[in-house]
């Protein structure tokens, strides 16, 4: 396995954002915005559920698709990222919608927007980004500061089952309409870390296509590690469900939601 490169970590989603709605049309955005609405009222407090209007803050927001839904069903938004590619686009849909939002290039481990939140999330396995324990409690240690009292923080994130059985050093390709990408893995089971170099192909004009290539590291984590962190920062409470269930996440899950309770 090739060793990690922190510069090429760096990098990640800065091209990436050009096709990366067109890649991710199988998330099913309002049914992801549902179910996170769903976890959030049933363990938040009963206050904080029947105040209006209410506010969210999403770590690695991305493109902004499940923000903008929010604002639309009446939130305060405000969404964190590192890739100002992402947070360009975000805020062309944004700045479409209704209501106020903020958005804020920064890294994961050092969000501070000032603010606290009845509601924080950070979704599509981004917490897998964050590639040592230490770097995750730093992450986990700002989101509690970022959590009003009883607030609820909800992630998902890769299962091992995931890691050593779909990623594992497996290669994967797909053909979109506008773009296509070569993925190829490397996973080592000994670190738990995953290289994903991935080609991708934009459509420039015609059937000329642009090249570019992006390297992804992610980290497996385990759920008893998780917890661990989560007890360490001072979460009263996590509880975990196979992706988008309200049941026990099972072996063979390839995503765990988690819902941590401040």
């Amino acid at each position: 396995m090739p060793l990690f490169d922190e510069h090429e970590s760096q990098q990640a989603y800065h091209d990436f954002a050009l096709v990366y709605d067109e890649m991710m049309q199988g998330i099913d955005y309002p049914v992801w915005a549902e179910y996170v609405l769903k976890l959030y009222e049933r363990y938040a407090p009963p206050e904080q559920v029947a105040c209006a209007p209410r506010s969210i803050l999403d770590l690695a927001c991305g493109t902004g698709s499940f923000l903008a839904l929010l604002q639309e069903k009446g939130w305060r938004v405000t969404g964190v990222d590192r890739s100002p590619s992402m947070l360009a686009l975000a805020d062309e849909k944004l700045r479409a919608g209704k209501g106020p939002y903020r958005l804020l290039e920064q890294d994961l481990s050092r969000v501070d927007v000032g603010e606290q939140f009845p509601l924080v999330t950070c979704l599509c396995d981004s917490l897998n980004y964050l590639l040592s324990l230490s770097q995750l409690q730093e992450a986990l240690d700002r989101v509690y500061a970022h959590l009003l009292p009883g607030g609820v923080f909800i992630a998902d994130l890769n299962s091992p089952y995931k890691f050593q059985e779909i990623l594992g050093n497996n290669t994967y390709a797909a053909v979109f309409e506008n773009s296509a990408y070569i993925w190829v893995n490397s996973f080592d089971p000994a670190s738990g870390r995953c290289r994903m170099e991935v080609d991708f192909f934009q459509r420039h004009q015609g059937e000329l296509f642009r090249h570019f290539r992006e390297v992804h590291w992610q980290q497996l984590y385990r759920p008893e590690e998780i917890e661990e962190l989560a007890r360490k920062v001072g979460f009263s409470a996590v509880e975990s469900f196979g992706a988008l269930t309200f049941q026990p996440a099972r072996h063979d899950d390839e995503r765990v939601f988690y819902v941590f309770i401040r």
